[in-house]
Order: structure tokens, then C-alpha cells, then sequence
């Protein structure tokens, strides 16, 4: 530094202070629930070192090499084993795999090379991102994109977030490389690239940089036209990759009602084993269920949700509280009630029976509390967390409910079932019907009215469709 300007001795200074008063912080102060989640995690000291790094703090003597099953926990994305039958509900349905009998998974491949560690969200530059895609551009999945730039920033630098990436073309291309050798598809590296090229276009096109940094802000500016370069390069490799997922879904057939439904018949013994629990009053309120016994009660709603009332993902994640106590009664069939959820991108509605409704009401009173524990005040979007109905272990909003629905089919060691394949074997049953009732049908699932308060004037045509799919099924009412 002796030979350096002042101006970049009084940058190192500066980026000191602010490493200083990140650690300050968020590296002091812990949440007891926290720490809970990290001693029940598979690996204890992976989960453990991830949380430290993450708050900016260094772990040093690491052995290089890791014992075969220690494998670093991911946020929100518990791994699991296949299950033993049992005819009771199992004391820990989640647990790490057996890595002798199966390949290691996308997830855990992502884990062991370092690429789910990032820097702290609470960094400034990551800061006004967010507030900019939450507020400005109205981006309900922001906190999803702001993770994908932490994590191209800590690869870039681990020890700073910063802008002068920009400068490293090289290693750029090395890091969306590495991520499709690792296994992620080349849309989910292009959503990648995506989210550092809008990263980067907030911060030259609405903060002083180019007031404060002309040559920083230029630099900026050609790095977004490398980024383009590399979209065009891959684009082609997303089209096939596209079609090849067509063909493939064409080549799967179409499912019986009975495949779509397989895993909440195989999972129902263990999840009514809980519901048991809470309904007996065992619980006050489901503080003596274990962990993984309260995300079977959250994973075999959302599939309640998705498989048998075919309904998006993107249902599950944008369902309120609100919406749940607004349900109505259904008025041709007083034993059933109807939710509608409104935020998704076309509202929707689904109808529940009786004994379902019950259990949607056991997780709210008895098992969300628990889901949300004491999180600490410290993001702009608690209020929005608190809101949202169906909550994640990690005390947060769901957001993928796809991945919840894959682990638990994978726990059960049932075949997958996406909420596509269930939606395109509920509308294949229907070619036997009339016009009239083939538009019911595609109104119930696809719901292309404008809002839910339309679906709550339309519930007859809901219960309808609910009668025929719940005799698709072979349900009894």
C-alpha cells in the first residue's frame, strides 16, 4: 500500500470499515432457533462453518478431506432418505442419504463444491438490490434473484462484495461454466446471468456510480454487453434443452389418477400419526412434534394443494393467511369450503372437504406458530413472511413449493409426480366429456379470471369440477 494513491488507499479503508461493521452486525448476535436448526442439520459443523462464512467471518484448519457423509446444509432444502415402512409416523423422516446405494444429488453436488456460499444479504450494494426489486420493480421472488448475486459475488471475492468483477471476464465465465458442470440446466444458469446483469443495470442506471466512479461505471456498462454475448452463446443450448424436456414429458404417457395421488396415500399413515398428536391436544401448540415431523404436515398439504386439486406451485407459495380465513362455505355442498388465492398470477380457488379443512386449520393454529419461531426484525419483508400461509422450517415464506413435493415423493420412494404431469392427467381425463364440461374443467385449472372475488361468484362451477375430480378419484364425500 505504500506505493499506492490515496484515493485507493482511502477505498481499502473504507471497504475495511464497512467488512467491520457487517461483522458487527450480524456476527454477534444469534437466534436460538437458529442454532436449534443447525444441531438437528445432518452435518452440525458444515451447517455451522456455512453460517459463520456467510457473516463474514473466516474458518480456518479446515480438513481437506470431509468424512463421506458430511455434506453442508442448504437453507430451506433439508436431504432426505428413503423411509422404512412403517406403520407409525417416523421419528426422523429427512435425514441425510445413504450415500452406498444412491447418487449424490444436484443439491448436495451444488453444497459439497462451495456454490450455495454467499455473502452477507445484509452487504449494502445486495441491500438497495433488494429494496430496488422489491419495491421498484415489484419482484415477489427478489429475495431468490439477491441470493444468486451473493453467491456469483462471494465466488468472484470471497473475502468482499463488490462491483470490480467487472474487471474478471475470465473467472466470470469460468463460474457459469462450473454451474453447468456441476448439473444445473442451462435456463437455471441463464436465470443466473439474468440476475448479475440486473444486479448490474440497478447499479449504473439508478445509484451515483457514475457521479462517484466514471471508470467503475464504464467498466459496469461492458460488462453488460459481455453478459449479452454470453446469453446469445447459450440461447440455442436453452431451446434444445426445452425441446428435449417436451419430448421427454410426451414420451412419459399420462398418469391415472391413482399414480398422481400415490404419495399422499403412501405418506398418509405417517402424517395422520401426527395430526393425531395435535388433535388429541399432546402438543401446546405442536412444540413436542419434531422437526420432521412438522415439514410432513407442511409438505402433505402443499401436495394436498398441487396433486390432487392440480393446482400451480405458485398457489402454495402465494396463499395468505387472509385468504385461509376467508374461505367460505360451499353453498350446494355444506361439508366443503372454498379458498381462493388471489396474488397468484391468475387467481385461483380449490375446494377442501371437511376432514381437510381440519387438517389446513391443526397447521395453522398448532404447527405455522412453530414454523415461524422468534425470527429476528431485521428485513423489510417480515410483514410479508408473516402473511403468507404455508412457512418453511427456516421460518421463512415458501418459496418452491416444487422442491417440497419432490422430497417428499423421494422420502416415500414413490415415482415423481410434477404439478404438470398432475395437471395434463386431470385434463386428458376429460375428453369424454361435453364442450360445457371440458371448459369448466379448464377454467378450474388453468383460471384465467382476473381475480379470486370472480371465483367466489363462480364457486358452483368450482364445486362442480371438485365433484368430477373427486370422482375421477374414486373419493368418496
Amino acid at each position: 500500500m505504500r506505493t499506492s494513491s490515496e484515493a485507493d488507499i482511502l477505498a481499502v479503508v473504507e471497504s475495511a470499515k464497512r467488512a467491520v461493521s457487517n461483522l458487527m452486525r450480524t456476527g454477534r448476535v444469534w437466534e436460538y432457533s437458529l442454532l436449534s436448526r443447525i444441531m438437528q442439520s445432518p452435518d452440525t459443523i458444515g451447517r455451522m462453518i456455512e453460517e459463520l462464512e456467510s457473516r463474514g467471518n473466516a474458518v480456518v484448519g479446515i480438513p481437506t478431506e470431509a468424512p463421506t457423509a458430511a455434506v453442508p446444509a442448504v437453507p430451506d432444502v433439508p436431504v432426505e432418505a428413503p423411509a422404512e415402512s412403517s406403520s407409525e409416523s417416523s421419528g426422523e423422516l429427512y435425514q441425510c442419504p445413504d450415500t452406498t446405494k444412491q447418487g449424490t444429488s444436484l443439491r448436495e453436488r451444488m453444497a459439497s463444491l462451495g456454490y450455495y456460499k454467499k455473502h452477507s444479504l445484509d452487504h449494502d450494494l445486495l441491500v438497495s438490490f433488494a429494496k430496488f426489486l422489491q419495491f421498484d420493480m415489484s419482484n415477489e421472488n427478489f429475495k431468490q434473484e439477491v441470493e444468486n448475486v451473493a453467491r456469483f459475488l462471494y465466488f468472484m471475492d470471497p473475502q468482499q462484495a463488490s462491483l470490480l468483477f467487472v474487471r474478471q471476464h475470465e473467472k466470470s465465465r469460468e463460474y457459469f461454466l462450473k454451474l453447468s458442470e456441476a448439473g444445473l440446466s442451462k435456463q437455471t444458469v441463464q436465470n443466473y446471468i439474468k440476475s448479475v446483469k440486473r444486479f448490474l443495470k440497478f447499479h449504473t442506471g439508478s445509484t451515483d456510480l457514475c457521479f462517484t466512479d466514471r471508470v467503475l461505471h464504464e467498466d459496469c456498462k461492458n460488462y453488460i454487453s459481455f453478459l449479452d454475448n454470453i446469453q446469445m452463446a447459450t440461447s440455442k443450448q436453452v431451446s434444445k434443452e426445452t425441446t428435449r424436456k417436451r419430448f421427454d414429458t410426451f414420451q412419459e404417457g399420462v398418469l391415472s389418477s391413482t399414480q398422481v395421488t400415490a404419495v399422499l396415500a403412501a405418506a398418509k399413515k405417517d402424517f395422520l400419526a401426527v395430526i393425531g398428536k395435535l388433535h388429541a391436544g399432546e402438543c401446546s401448540p405442536g412444540h413436542q412434534l419434531t422437526l420432521t415431523e412438522l415439514q410432513l404436515v407442511l409438505y402433505y398439504l402443499e401436495a394436498i394443494v398441487i396433486l390432487e386439486h392440480a393446482q400451480w406451485p405458485g398457489v402454495v407459495e402465494h396463499m395468505t393467511v387472509t385468504e385461509w380465513i376467508s374461505r367460505r362455505r360451499d353453498d350446494t355442498r355444506p361439508g366443503f369450503v372454498v379458498v381462493a388465492v388471489k396474488e397468484h398470477k391468475t387467481a385461483a380457488t380449490f375446494v377442501l372437504t371437511q376432514e381437510q379443512e381440519m387438517w389446513f386449520d391443526l397447521y395453522f393454529s398448532e404447527v405455522r406458530p412453530v414454523m415461524l419461531g422468534k425470527k429476528r426484525k431485521r428485513v423489510e419483508d417480515d410483514d410479508e413472511t408473516d402473511e403468507r400461509f404455508f412457512i418453511s422450517s427456516t421460518d421463512k415464506a415458501i418459496y418452491n413449493a416444487s422442491n417440497d413435493l419432490e422430497r417428499l415423493h423421494k422420502k416415500y420412494q414413490v415415482p415423481k409426480v410434477t404439478s404438470q404431469m398432475a395437471r395434463r392427467a386431470y385434463e386428458t381425463a376429460t375428453k369424454e366429456l361435453s364442450d360445457v364440461q371440458k371448459t369448466k374443467v379448464a377454467g378450474y385449472l388453468t383460471h384465467s379470471t382476473a381475480t379470486a372475488e370472480k371465483h367466489y361468484r363462480m364457486k358452483g362451477r368450482g364445486s362442480a369440477v371438485d365433484a368430477f375430480l373427486r370422482n375421477l378419484r374414486g373419493d368418496s364425500e
